[in-house]
């Protein structure tokens, strides 16, 4: 072994027996650390998700904190109530006709008594959306960013977040199915209602994201990423949108959200920071010792949505049927064929093949099988 191959390794082992478990000097109690999430707005719908904390490893899906008391307090002593919407949600029933001069706190009441109260908060109004906008790169994948900036060179911290829509159509259009309710079972056409062949699917953005222009001199937001769509995917197959809200923060919220990214996104090799503390302003009025996950920031939101469409984009994705097309011809064996729900059927076939339905597998033909719903949002083109 050479002199430089032993130096490398005596160094990575230095590095590995220098790495010691972080131990978190906080117990979580029984139920968890309650995490609060959301944003008191003054131009649309106020809403916060309550959820608590889970033990690593374990259950990946995080308790929701329902039946719980909730409401915004302005710096005036007025008081707004929040309304449960289930799976942990709490809104306002209406846009919130906030005073920019005053301050604002969330209340929280969980139904064991526990009760939570985070520090007032400025106002702080939120600059438009410029523009959202995508660059398609050479391996054609798609990067997605938004743009901003404040005349006022007032507002330097960001954070975004957006839901997102696309449709994908199957590989194949089947308009008859099995339907086993009639009787004797047999093949019916489709329902005009009951399509299977355009679905949509949605979802919301999972990561922080974050941005400031603290080291520029105006305050400005380029190019700043928002999602990533891998090449070919098929996401962009059809036509792809998505909504992005904007959202100002103060310097603390920023600071809390930057170190929840670094605790949550950045961790998993030897060369990574270990955890950071998360300190954020809502606190437990019960047992102050207990620590309470959540920022909260008030002022405006602006949101913006921004389409894809596959003629815009040189990505190719192409989905096949895993296998082809099968004739079944023996009527005695079509309650077996398509009763299992393995086969769908396409089209009766009177070619030289012989009499019969053509089909293929279930999930070639019928896109619901693939996560999601055949009717289309109320927003969507071409219904």
């Amino acid at each position: 072994m050479t002199r430089c191959c032993a130096a490398i390794l005596v160094s990575l082992a230095t590095l590995w027996g220098c790495k010691d478990p972080y131990v978190s000097p906080y117990k979580a109690p029984a139920t968890g650390y309650l995490v609060v999430e959301g944003y008191i707005s003054g131009n649309s719908t106020s809403q916060f998700t309550l959820t608590r904390t889970i033990s690593l490893p374990g259950d990946s899906t995080l308790p929701t904190e329902n039946g719980a008391s909730v409401q915004i307090e302005g710096s005036d002593n007025s008081a707004y109530p929040m309304t449960g919407l289930g799976n942990g949600v709490y809104s306002t029933t209406d846009t919130l006709q906030l005073n920019t001069q005053l301050a604002y706190r969330l209340r929280i009441k969980t139904s064991n008594g526990e009760q939570y109260l985070s520090d007032l908060v400025p106002y702080r109004p939120t600059p438009p959306i410029d523009s959202v906008n995508f660059v398609e790169n050479s391996d054609n994948s798609i990067q997605i960013y938004v743009n901003t900036h404040d005349p006022a060179n007032s507002t330097h911290y960001y954070q975004w977040n957006f839901d997102q829509t696309y449709e994908y159509h199957s590989a194949e259009a089947s308009y008859d199915y099995w339907d086993k309710d009639t009787t004797p079972p047999q093949i019916v056409p489709r329902p005009s209602n009951d399509q299977v062949f355009r679905c949509w699917q949605s979802g919301s953005s999972t990561n922080i994201l974050i941005g400031n222009s603290t080291k520029l001199a105006a305050d400005v937001i380029y190019e700043q990423p928002l999602k990533y769509i891998p090449p070919n995917d098929i996401q962009t197959s059809v036509l792809y949108s998505i909504l992005v809200r904007q959202y100002s923060l103060t310097a603390d919220g920023y600071n809390f959200l930057s170190l929840m990214k670094q605790n949550t996104e950045s961790l998993g090799s030897i060369f990574d920071a270990q955890p950071s503390q998360l300190t954020g302003n809502i606190h437990c009025l019960t047992n102050p010792t207990e620590q309470v996950i959540g920022y909260v920031c008030a002022g405006t939101v602006q949101s913006q949505r921004f389409w894809i469409s596959r003629a815009q984009i040189n990505s190719m994705y192409a989905y096949s049927c895993p296998g082809p097309d099968t004739l079944f011809t023996d009527p005695s064996k079509w309650a077996n064929n398509f009763g299992s729900g393995v086969y769908t059927p396409l089209y009766y076939n009177m070619g030289s093949k012989g009499q019969g339905w053509e089909a293929n597998s279930t999930e070639c033909l019928v896109c619901t099988e693939r996560g999601g719903v055949n009717v289309p949002p109320s927003f969507w083109p071409n219904q």
